[in-house]
């Protein structure tokens, strides 16, 4: 939330990155707010004490169907994230095609595909549907182990992703000529994608309990815990990179006049254009390149660009 105040009021130039948050944001609350209305129908209960009493196998199916409905939400809230995170640093390095830039944009296009696909397989496994909540219900269902390994499938993928969102611009960034106290925040920021995956790695050892019909109200509920903790994590970690600006002008003597003057000055030729909080300067940036070189990833970036004087125009 700090990350969408700073750029939409104070800087007042969101970009395609922030969008992306909000989406998360979304499906992170409606995740959440799913799990907290199947805890007061019996979620993190044992399945037998819950059926027991008055009304309980009624509320076991609401909690069932709420799993299912809230699923998406969670894959949205977890997802997204890596594409803000790819949109972030292509405002930053610039607009050059790469074999880097192709292989970031392919690997983030995979993840949220093999995300999508996991959504549609959850829903159409069972035929009636309604078989995923309804024990008694008649029909037919895949093997649950079809769920689960591509479950496996994405999380793993989802891993890697996030490494590569990582280890590729925190290598770029230690080439570029800054004091090394810069290059450790800036690690610090882009390398909290590592812990989302730890919290990834995590989940999918719990995964099988997805599908669990023993006592499901009770053996989903660690999965549940995990999946909740990677969704929030990884949000946090595409936000905290565009926040080091500001916290650079709170400690300015003048933070809010120098937000406003940083803004009329950091269009470059184009004195309508404010820049995004993604475009603010991660630091005073020089770089030594090769005259004739061919652009990538690691030497395009120049201190002009980081700047925001040749940065893109929101939402383009």
């Amino acid at each position: 939330m700090t990350k969408l105040f700073t750029t939409v009021f104070i800087f007042r130039r969101p970009g395609w990155d922030d969008l992306m948050i909000v989406f998360s944001l979304v499906g992170s609350i409606v995740a959440s707010s799913l799990v907290q209305t199947s805890a007061d129908l019996g979620l993190g209960r044992h399945t037998a004490a819950v059926a027991s009493e008055p009304g309980g196998t009624q509320r076991m199916v609401e909690t069932k169907i709420l799993q299912v409905v809230g699923y998406p939400f969670n894959i949205m809230a977890y997802s997204l994230p890596n594409a803000a995170i790819l949109i972030l640093i292509e405002r930053l390095v610039g607009k050059t095609k790469t074999i880097s830039r192709r292989f970031l944009r392919v690997v983030v296009a995979i993840q949220i595909m093999l995300a999508l696909a996991s959504v549609i397989i959850i829903f159409v496994q069972c035929r009636p549907t309604k078989m995923l909540w309804d024990q008694s219900a008649q029909g037919e269902c895949w093997s649950p182990h079809v769920f689960n390994y591509t479950s496996y499938v994405v999380s793993g993928f989802t891993v890697f992703t996030d490494l590569v969102l990582a280890i590729v611009p925190i290598h770029a960034f230690w080439k570029l000529q800054l004091k090394v106290q810069e290059k450790l925040e800036i690690t610090f920021m882009l390398g909290l994608t590592f812990l989302s995956a730890i919290f990834t790695i995590i989940k999918a050892t719990y995964l099988d309990t997805f599908n669990d019909r023993t006592d499901p109200l009770y053996n989903v509920v660690t999965l549940i815990i995990w999946g909740l903790i990677e969704q929030n994590i990884v949000i946090m970690a595409a936000s905290v990179p565009t926040l080091r600006p500001l916290l650079r002008l709170i400690k300015d003597k003048h933070p809010m006049r120098s937000a406003v003057g940083y803004i009329k000055s950091g269009s470059g030729t184009d004195p309508k254009h404010n820049a995004s909080i993604s475009e603010i300067p991660l630091g005073n940036v020089q770089q030594k390149t090769e005259q004739g070189s061919e652009p990538s990833l690691e030497t395009h970036s120049s201190s002009e660009e980081l700047n925001g004087r040749r940065a893109t125009p929101p939402f383009e």
